[in-house]
């Protein structure tokens, strides 16, 4: 399980990973607040640690949301978070940032 969170624009963000390896995020902005994100992670990948945090430039416009995998991928993408968006169509693609291992 894996639990992180971020605060941008007014509102708040909770990055969820469940023991089942799953990808859920909590916008406090939205109804229903919790998001599941699981269907974006590649190949159907299990998730084992997640972080988020934002663009750092006020105001923010996206997320930014790293993935672990059971492999030992590590993804990444970003989420709009401004104006009028809609989970899970708001971010993009998760893009692989493996480091090379030996």
């Amino acid at each position: 399980m894996s639990l992180d969170s971020a605060q941008a624009n007014n509102k708040y963000f909770t990055l969820l990973v469940p023991a089942s390896g799953g990808l859920f995020v909590r916008d406090s902005s939205k109804m229903p607040t919790w998001q599941d994100l699981t269907p974006l992670v590649p190949g159907g990948e299990t998730v084992v640690a997640a972080t988020i945090v934002d663009q750092g430039e006020p105001p923010s416009n996206d997320i930014h949301i790293s993935i672990l995998t059971a492999d030992g991928d590590v993804y990444q993408t970003s989420c709009v978070i401004a104006g009028t968006y809609t989970w899970p169509t708001n971010c993009r693609p998760f893009v692989r940032n493996t480091p090379p291992v030996d």
